[in-house]
């Protein structure tokens, strides 16, 4: 097939695929193995050429990178990018920098500048905007794509792109990278050293920070009543599954990744990291823990222990942050260090304590060979607690999160596939240990559906006002510290 067929073939169809299963989709293999063929037939073989389209979900829009195999990766280098607007029926071409500072755009692009020739650009156009990584861009309507055009314009921007690279080198040299250049030895980072920047997408009109405008009687009125539909519930879901989905495509493409090579406690926690932060820790008794937006493991665990950990904290993280946006659609605010305080503390109530330990235990399970379930910081807690609460209340706060588990537990299917969940099965068959069975008991199937679990929301949120109004000073250490982790945001 010619480049320019190819490329048309999948402006016309990428939206009617995007609706069908993303796995095994023929417009998902030929981007990601016909067009890199297509393009390498019209430049030479010190260039790589790698067509993405998203790792196991549909991203808004496929694209396609070309870099000199002068730099190591693609995490610092300069690149060739297309880039489809499938709503448009379009496609961009540019020249786009990557810096692990981003606050280094501005220079670069200031440095670059001085080698760009503005009257010489053949229709392409000087991106002027000072912060924006992408230097040079050229756009062709759908008629416009031909392999003559699309040929002749590589045939003339990749002389200048040699020429950026080399002065793209001379901007970030350093006896590190001189030493690269030398050698021309590619290093894979590890991904427990990969680090993520996360931020908060401002959605909504407020930004409550202080306590006296949170709780105000409007606002405890709004929270006990939580007002919101099983279809915004259901939203928040898909949010944040597609968030991990952007995060993840992000790294992929940032760290040069081919998720097969992984092992698999590695593939684990790349997807673990595109949610939130994850740190091995090597000191104390405690396995794992989650505590202010960050995972903490044990790295001296079995790899099937640091695995399940992983997936265990990471429950924790999901419960709190679809909590998190429950409460913030039904004040209408976005994200502040009060808010994530306030969930927190509502996490820390006894009841809200237990559901959180079940539903991580029952998610953790999900991923675990049969046999090897583990609901002991469960049983502990239900044990100190026990005696303080009717059985009705403690099998209406497992119902609850057992709710919560199917939810997240979709959500994790999406990054844990079946060949996945296979290759973690295999880790548990390396144990010696025996398997045990009894805890499989406390595993139940009954969930709450609809308005039932709207008004197991609302509880949920009720409780925390309480046991926040009670601890002033815990809710003003906790806020001190997610200052801190909003400020690096």
């Amino acid at each position: 097939m010619m480049l320019a067929s190819c490329l048309k073939e999948i402006l016309d169809r990428y939206e009617i695929e995007k609706t069908k299963r993303f796995k095994d989709n023929s417009l998902v293999l030929k981007i990601r193995k016909d067009l890199p063929k297509e393009f390498s037939k019209f430049i030479g073989d010190d260039f790589t050429v790698k067509a993405a389209c998203g790792v196991s979900s549909w991203p808004e829009a496929p694209w396609i990178t070309i870099i000199s195999d002068i730099f190591d990766s693609s995490q610092e280098a300069l690149i060739i990018q297309y880039n489809f607007d499938v709503i448009n029926s379009s496609l961009s071409l540019s020249i786009i920098s990557r810096l692990k500072d981003t606050k280094q755009y501005t220079s670069l692009r200031r440095f670059l500048s001085k080698f760009i020739d503005a009257t010489q650009i053949n229709g392409f156009q000087v991106n002027e905007n000072a912060d924006s990584n992408e230097l040079l861009v050229k756009y062709y309507t759908y008629d416009q794509l031909n392999d003559v055009a699309l040929k002749s314009d590589l045939d003339y921007i990749i002389p200048i792109y040699e020429d950026l690279s080399n002065h793209f080198m001379e901007f970030i040299s350093d006896d590190v990278m001189s030493n690269k250049q030398t050698t021309h030895k590619k290093t894979q980072i590890r991904v427990k050293d990969i680090t993520v920047s996360y931020s908060n997408e401002n959605v909504y009109q407020n930004n409550l920070k202080n306590p006296e405008e949170l709780f105000t009687d409007e606002n405890i009125e709004k929270i006990i009543r939580c007002n919101i539909q099983t279809e915004d519930y259901k939203f928040i879901l898909d949010t944040i599954r597609q968030s991990g989905h952007w995060t993840l495509t992000d790294l992929v493409r940032d760290y040069d990744l081919n998720l097969n090579e992984l092992s698999v406690k590695d593939r684990v926690l790349i997807f673990a990291k595109s949610f939130t932060d994850v740190e091995y820790k090597s000191v104390g008794r405690i396995l794992g823990s989650y505590s202010f937006s960050q995972i903490r493991i044990d790295d001296r665990l079995s790899r099937p222990l640091i695995i399940t950990s992983i997936i265990h904290e990471l429950t924790h993280f999901l419960l709190e942050k679809i909590i998190k946006e429950v409460l913030m659609k039904v004040l209408n605010t976005n994200d502040t260090p009060l808010i994530s305080s306030f969930v927190k503390i509502l996490l820390e109530d006894d009841l809200n304590y237990l559901l959180d330990e079940y539903c991580a235990h029952n998610v953790e399970g999900r991923f675990t060979l049969y046999g090897y379930q583990d609901y002991s910081s469960f049983n502990y807690k239900l044990n100190e607690i026990s005696h303080l609460y009717s059985k009705e209340d403690i099998d209406y706060s497992l119902i609850v999160a057992n709710t919560f588990a199917y939810d997240i537990k979709d959500i994790m299917e999406d990054f844990i596939d079946d060949d996945l969940r296979e290759d973690i099965k295999d880790e548990f068959l390396r144990l010696p240990d025996r398997p045990d069975y009894e805890p499989l008991e406390l595993e139940i199937d009954s969930k709450l559906e609809g308005n039932y679990f709207i008004e197991a929301l609302a509880l949920i949120l009720t409780r925390g006002i309480s046991d926040v109004l009670n601890n002033p000073q815990k809710l003003e250490r906790y806020m001190n510290k997610y200052d801190e982790f909003f400020s690096n945001q």
